[in-house]
């Protein structure tokens, strides 16, 4: 039987690919982990060469693949901030994606690049930002990463 790639990552590794699967930034694993940022990109180049991703979406739908995060485990990305969020602030619990931003979603999830959704979609680049403008503010979040598990998370990819 072949090892599995998750075998060959360090705790610390499997640390900083756990907060990113969770949605956190580079700079909110560093704080979680009590290291730099810097040190946090090199978890992440060593952990993207052993398990052969080459984006953070990647990195995120595998550690889920192997149970590291489950589909709630989506974080806030206010929750390691010092201010709470008031509540108004919240996602809406169920926000109304058009057909087209739900495509652009999909797609984002399986990994493409804009400039890859643009052409599976015949629509510019620049078109592609502005529904993934308007899918961020819907769904709150702050990022590709949060926006692929949530997409996830709600049927739109496998």
């Amino acid at each position: 039987m072949e090892e599995l790639p998750a075998a060959k990552l360090t705790y610390r590794e499997l640390d900083v690919l756990s907060l990113l699967a969770r949605g956190l930034s580079n700079r909110l694993i560093a704080r979680e982990l009590d290291i730099s940022d810097k040190t946090v990109k090199n978890h992440l180049s060593s952990i993207y060469f052993k398990i052969g991703a080459t984006h953070r979406t990647e990195a995120a739908l595998y550690a889920r693949s192997i149970g590291l995060t489950g589909p709630d485990d989506i974080a806030d990305p206010s929750a390691t901030a010092s201010a709470p969020v008031p509540e108004e602030d919240a996602p809406p619990a169920d926000p109304a994606l058009t057909a087209r931003e739900r495509g652009v979603l999909s797609l984002l999830a399986r990994g493409m690049s804009n400039r890859l959704i643009a052409r599976k979609l015949d629509i510019s680049e620049k078109t592609v930002k502005n529904h993934l403008s308007s899918i961020y503010l819907k769904i709150g979040a702050t990022h590709r990463t949060q926006a692929a598990l949530y997409a996830r998370r709600i049927g739109l990819a496998p």
